[in-house]
């Protein structure tokens, strides 16, 4: 009959229709599953990397210092401090500072008082002042030697550092002048508190 289409074309159009139906599908498939973030089941959720390690803190090592030498008695190196090298030593019977020598002098209990000190060269000699200046000479069974050779620690000296006043001239303290030692007044002054100070090595 005039007008009817042929049976193929039916058969096509229902053909394209089903495709169609099936592309909107799928779509709507991804569609919802991009909405409802519901991933690939088979994939499990992305790890986060573990963060990193800390490195353990290094602390630096400190070096062991030792305590700055007290006087006390025993043997001892005894230098003008400051790092001059200049040592006590002997010249003769008067004591002196000299870079060259190394002399060890036996500290022992004042002989005037046990609270202080007194200083005794290899040769048995006591540090003592006469006439202001320091020498060495023998023991004598005298109560003015023994104060003449007591020298007792300065409170005031800074830590490691060693001033020493006369037992019977309280005001007055070791003192150097150029290479010799004297008891002189201390006056006040850098200068003359360096020259007045000494620290202890042990012999």
């Amino acid at each position: 009959m005039y007008g009817q289409a042929p049976r193929g074309t039916h058969a096509a159009v229902k053909v394209l229709v089903g495709v169609a139906v099936v592309v909107v599908l799928v779509a709507v498939v991804v569609v919802w599953r991009s909405a409802t973030g519901d991933a690939d089941p088979a994939a499990g959720p992305a790890a986060n990397p573990a963060p990193p390690a800390a490195a353990p803190s290094i602390t630096p090592a400190t070096a062991a210092s030792s305590a700055p030498a007290e006087l006390a008695t025993g043997s001892w190196l005894v230098s003008l401090s400051g790092g001059s090298g200049d040592y006590l030593t002997t010249d003769g019977d008067f004591a002196a500072l000299s870079p060259g020598q190394r002399t060890a002098f036996t500290v022992v209990k004042g002989l005037a008082d046990a609270s202080c000190f007194s200083v005794r060269a290899p040769g048995g000699k006591y540090l003592r002042h006469y006439d202001y200046r320091l020498r060495f000479d023998k023991s004598e069974d005298a109560e003015l030697y023994r104060k003449d050779a007591t020298f007792c620690p300065l409170d005031d000296a800074p830590a490691g550092v060693v001033r020493l006043r006369s037992a019977n001239y309280p005001d007055y303290v070791v003192h150097r002048r150029g290479g010799e030692l004297y008891i002189d007044k201390r006056n006040g002054s850098d200068a003359f508190e360096a020259d007045s100070s000494f620290t202890l090595e042990k012999a």
